[in-house]
C-alpha cells in the first residue's frame, strides 16, 4: 500500500523510538504477580525487596542498607513481618530510622539508638548505659508496644498500674497541662519494676538525655486497722527506695513517693478529691453498706476502715476495685472540674511528678 499510496521508492520498517537501553529499561515495570492497583504500603515492601537485591552481589567491602521510616504505610502487622525478616539477613549492617513503637519493640533493645537535640545515644550492653544484665533480660520481655512510647516522647511519667494510668492525665487537665500537648507518655510497668526502665535513661559518660522522667510510686506501709501508721517503718521504707534510686541523683529522673501507702489512700485522704474519691468507690461498691451514706447524705466513719480492709485485701472482703474506682472519678474530675491544692501533702506527689514531666519544674 505504501508503493501504491506514495510510490515503490518508498519503503516501511518497524523501529523503537529512542532505541536506548535507558529507555527501553524505564519501561519496564515491577509489579506483584497476580494483582493489580498495589496500595502504597506493597509498594513500599516491593521497593525494599528490589533494592536489597543490591546486597546479594559479590563484594568485599561493607554492604550498608540504609531505610527511613520502614513503617510508611504499612499495618503493625506489617511493619513486624519486614523487620523480621531484616533480622534474618546476614552480612549486612541496617540502618533504619522510625517513629513506630511497633518496631522498636521488636529490635533488641541494645541495638537501639536513642537521637535527642542533635545527638545520639546508643544503649549497647556494658558500654554507654548503666543497664545491666538483668535489665535487659527484664526489657525484652516486658518492653512491649505500649511502652516503647517513652523513646519517643519529650517527657514520660512511670506508673505501677492502670489507676495511676487512668487518673494522672484527668488531673494533669484540671492543673492546666494537656500531657498530649507537652508530648508526654504515661508508661504503666505493672509493678514496682520502674528501675528496669529508668535506667534507659541513665549514661555511663553522665551526658543528659534532656528528656524528663516522673517515676510514681506507692509507700506500701499499711495502716492498723484505725488508719493509724508505724512512722519508724514509713521512715525505713521510704530511705530503702531513695537508696535504690540514689543513682539518679542529679539526673533528670526524678522518683515521687506517694506521702503514705498507696495511691487510694492519698486520695482519700485529700482535701481536693477526697469526696469525689468517695463518690467513686460507693459507685464501684454499691452493695458494700459500709460505702453508703447515713440518713442525713455523709458518708459513715466505717468507710474508712472498710478501705483499709479491702485495700489491704483482708481475708473475708473483696479487693478494692482500683480501676473502676480510677475511671469514675476521672470522668467526676473532667465534668465536676474541682479546685485542687496543688500543696496538700496527699497529692503534691502527683503534682509534682506531672509538673516535671511537662518541664515546669
Amino acid at each position: 500500500f505504501i508503493h501504491e499510496f506514495i510510490d515503490e521508492s518508498f519503503n516501511s520498517k518497524l523501529q523503537l523510538s529512542n532505541p536506548d537501553i535507558k529507555s527501553i529499561l524505564e519501561k519496564i515495570s515491577l509489579a506483584i504477580e497476580g494483582t493489580k492497583n498495589l496500595g502504597l504500603g506493597t509498594m513500599n515492601r516491593l521497593y525494599m525487596a528490589a533494592e536489597l537485591l543490591h546486597l546479594k552481589k559479590e563484594w568485599n567491602g561493607l554492604k550498608l542498607c540504609l531505610i527511613e521510616e520502614l513503617e510508611a504505610h504499612l499495618h503493625p502487622q506489617a511493619q513486624m513481618k519486614v523487620v523480621e525478616a531484616l533480622l534474618k539477613v546476614k552480612d549486612v549492617q541496617f540502618i533504619l530510622t522510625t517513629h513506630s513503637p511497633n518496631l522498636v519493640s521488636k529490635v533488641d533493645i541494645e541495638r537501639l539508638i536513642i537521637c535527642n537535640e542533635n545527638e545520639a545515644f546508643t544503649l549497647r550492653k556494658e558500654i554507654d548505659t548503666h543497664l545491666e544484665k538483668e535489665n535487659y533480660s527484664y526489657l525484652k520481655r516486658f518492653l512491649d508496644v505500649t511502652k516503647s512510647n517513652l523513646f519517643f516522647a519529650k517527657g514520660v511519667i512511670i506508673v505501677e498500674g492502670w489507676a495511676e494510668e487512668i487518673l494522672i492525665p484527668a488531673i494533669a487537665e484540671r492543673l492546666g497541662y494537656d500531657l498530649t500537648k507537652h508530648e508526654v507518655s504515661i508508661v504503666n510497668v505493672g509493678s514496682t519494676a520502674y528501675l528496669h526502665f529508668a535506667k534507659i535513661f541513665l549514661r555511663k559518660d553522665d551526658k543528659k538525655m534532656n528528656i524528663p522522667v516522673s517515676i510514681i510510686t506507692d509507700l506500701d506501709i499499711r495502716p492498723d486497722e484505725n488508719g493509724i501508721f508505724d512512722g519508724t517503718k514509713e521512715s525505713e521504707k521510704r530511705n530503702n527506695i531513695e537508696i535504690d534510686f540514689s543513682v539518679f541523683n542529679d539526673t533528670d529522673v526524678k522518683l515521687r513517693i506517694a506521702k503514705q501507702w498507696t495511691l487510694e489512700w492519698c486520695l482519700f485522704k485529700s482535701s481536693s478529691l477526697s469526696e469525689d474519691f468517695k463518690e467513686s468507690v460507693l459507685k464501684g461498691h454499691s452493695h458494700t453498706d459500709d460505702f453508703k451514706k447515713d440518713e442525713h447524705g455523709a458518708f459513715k466513719p466505717e468507710f474508712q476502715k472498710k478501705l483499709i480492709h479491702k485495700l489491704s485485701k483482708k481475708e473475708g472482703t473483696s479487693p478494692l476495685d482500683k480501676v473502676e474506682v480510677a475511671n469514675t472519678l476521672a470522668e467526676r474530675i473532667a465534668e465536676k472540674k474541682p479546685v485542687l491544692d496543688v500543696n496538700n501533702e496527699y497529692t503534691k506527689y502527683l503534682v509534682d511528678a506531672i509538673k516535671h514531666a511537662c518541664r515546669v519544674l
